[in-house]
């Protein structure tokens, strides 16, 4: 651990030498960089043109810019620039000016969104409500609501139970996709619990069979648990949620890097999924020495615990909350037995 932990206080600063940064709570800047940029701010304005990938990330976020590829996400965010490739934006109310023209393909994932200008290819919206006013060459919009007037569309989709209006607007096709929601029976929600829990269960298993030591080593790290430590589990776990693809973005800007970005990132992945299971376990153990108090038992010990953790995980509101702890204690769990494996 102590060695990953020095590679990467040496390498990010390495790494980050090849991009643009600036970090600060007001940033404006108007410059050419021949490559990627990332822009972190409170208000961000950004007029730079950027021979690459472009992140702008803040609260208040203006794209004046122009940029090869465009990565922003914010609470409000205003596009007035160009992007000559692909645009992905993320926010609570995202709102494309009519100066504003994308190249190629757009994703947008937001709460209010309003597209007032050109985009040439795909864009596909995923949002409360949208409003349309631009040109747009191919639209798959997921809304509750959807407004279209004084807009020029070619193919558009939407999902049939959407509320939407279209006024003086020229649209070519219009195809129906399913409803954004579909009532699931009692019997199909009781079928997906029981799946879900079997699965998780064989590879529980499966795990077991091939590395039962590691159980082992998970009692014996916590046979003498205390809150403190759970708080620290779910501390580490939560940093390693937000720092990784932190990581992941930073290795994924620099070519010879790209591989092993996307070996880290299948590495995140596989310990969210696997992080549930190693709660489970650590529930089962402290149920097991709280309650039954007798020899250990690695099978019935995560038996015990992963079903209770999934019981508990389908108690309507609360059952996400402790989904999502669980997340987090998991991944401190990971993370106590890759600091165990370095000593």
């Amino acid at each position: 651990m102590k060695k990953l932990i020095l590679f990467l206080v040496l390498f990010i600063p390495i790494s980050v030498s090849a991009l643009n940064i600036n970090i600060n709570d007001e940033v404006k800047e108007g410059q050419e960089i021949q490559g990627s940029s990332i822009l972190l701010g409170n208000n961000v304005e950004n007029t730079n043109k950027v021979l690459g990938l472009d992140m702008t990330l803040g609260n208040t976020i203006k794209y004046n810019g122009e940029s090869e590829y465009l990565l922003s996400a914010g609470n409000n965010i205003e596009i007035n620039g160009t992007v000559k490739n692909d645009g992905f934006v993320f926010g609570n109310v995202v709102n494309f000016n009519e100066n504003s023209v994308i190249e190629r393909d757009l994703l947008v994932l937001a709460n209010t969104v309003t597209i007032s200008g050109t985009i040439k290819k795909d864009v596909t919206i995923y949002a409360a409500s949208v409003t349309i006013n631009g040109n747009v060459e191919n639209l798959n919009i997921k809304a509750n609501q959807i407004i279209i007037e004084n807009a020029n569309i070619n193919n558009l989709s939407y999902n049939e139970d959407a509320v939407i209006e279209i006024e003086e607007s020229q649209v070519n096709t219009t195809n129906l996709t399913e409803k954004l929601q579909r009532e699931v029976t009692i019997q199909e929600e009781i079928m997906n619990f029981i799946y879900n829990l079997g699965g998780i269960l064989v590879i529980f298993l499966a795990l077991y069979l091939v590395a039962p030591k590691l159980f082992k080593k998970i009692e014996n790290n916590n046979n003498d648990l205390k809150i403190l430590n759970l708080f620290s589990m779910f501390g580490f776990g939560t940093l390693s949620l937000i720092l990784i693809p932190v990581i992941f973005i930073l290795l994924l800007t620099i070519v010879f890097c790209v591989p092993l970005a996307i070996l880290l990132l299948i590495l995140y992945v596989l310990a969210i999924w696997l992080s549930s299971m190693f709660t489970g376990y650590l529930l089962g153990y402290i149920i097991w020495t709280k309650l039954m108090k007798k020899e250990s038992n690695p099978l019935l010990i995560g038996l015990i615990g992963i079903v209770v953790l999934n019981l508990l995980g389908i108690i309507p509101y609360v059952g996400t909350l402790i989904t999502v702890i669980s997340i987090m204690i998991g991944m401190g769990i990971i993370l106590q037995q890759l600091k165990k494996i370095e000593r």
